[in-house]
C-alpha cells in the first residue's frame, strides 16, 4: 500500500493498492495518474450526472460469491446510452470490473497476457473464437467513449477517449470481453450476476 497527496491540493489520497494507476482527488477534483511512484496530471475527470444506482464508490457490496470495494467509477457513452464500470476489490486484493447497464450486471477479471486471446484486428459481430476450450460468439461490437472517472483505477482512463470493444458470449453464458487500441488489446472473463442477489453491505 502507498499514500499520495493531490499536487494541486494536498489531500491525502488514502491508501492506495500496489496496482492503482490512476486516481482522482474527492476535495478538488484532480486526476492524476502514477508514473514510478510519481504523481502526473490526467486532465479532466468529466461530469458524472447523477442516476439511480445499485451502488457506488466506496460501497462494499455481496454478489458473485464474493465480498467487494468498489475503488473506482467510471461511466461510458455507447450512442444509444451509457453504462457505468466499477473497479472492486475482493477480500484478497483480486481486482474485477463490474459493468452495470440498464440494471444487468456482470463481473468480470481482467485475464493475464495469453497468446491464445490475441486476434488479428478484432471479432466481427456474429464471428466465434475459441478460449479455453471453450466457444463464445460476439454479441457485440462497438465504439464507447469515457464520459467521466471517479475513485481509483489499475489503468489509465481518459476522459473523451474512444475505446473499441467487443463482447462475446459463451454457451453456458460466460462473458468474454475484449478492448482495442493501436498496438494492443486486453480482455477480461467473468459472469452476468442477477441484481437481485447484489446486497450492499453495511458499514
Amino acid at each position: 500500500m502507498h499514500e499520495y497527496h493531490c499536487p494541486n491540493c494536498g489531500a491525502s489520497f488514502g491508501p492506495q493498492l500496489d496496482s492503482t494507476r490512476m486516481m482522482n482527488c474527492e476535495f478538488c477534483g484532480t486526476s492524476v495518474v502514477i508514473d514510478n511512484d510519481r504523481l502526473r496530471l490526467a486532465g479532466s475527470r468529466g461530469v458524472m450526472h447523477e442516476v439511480p444506482l445499485l451502488f457506488g464508490l466506496k460501497d462494499t457490496v455481496t454478489m458473485d460469491g464474493a465480498t467487494w470495494r468498489i475503488l473506482g467509477h467510471a461511466r461510458f457513452s455507447y450512442g444509444r446510452g451509457t453504462w457505468d464500470e466499477f473497479w472492486a476489490v475482493d477480500n484478497g486484493e483480486d481486482g474485477a470490473w463490474i459493468s452495470v447497464d440498464e440494471g444487468d450486471v456482470v463481473v468480470q477479471r481482467p485475464l493475464p497476457e495469453d497468446p491464445d486471446l490475441r486476434v488479428a484486428g478484432e471479432p466481427k459481430l456474429g464471428g466465434r473464437m475459441v478460449y479455453k476450450g471453450r466457444t463464445f460468439m460476439a454479441t457485440e461490437v462497438e465504439t464507447a467513449t469515457c464520459e467521466a472517472i471517479r475513485g481509483s483505477f489499475p489503468e489509465v482512463l481518459q476522459v473523451g477517449e474512444s475505446y473499441r470493444f467487443v463482447n462475446l458470449t459463451g454457451e453456458d453464458g460466460e462473458l468474454l470481453s475484449g478492448e482495442f487500441w493501436p498496438g494492443g488489446q486486453s480482455w477480461s472473463l467473468g459472469a452476468w450476476v442477477d441484481p437481485f442477489d447484489v446486497r450492499k453491505v453495511s458499514p
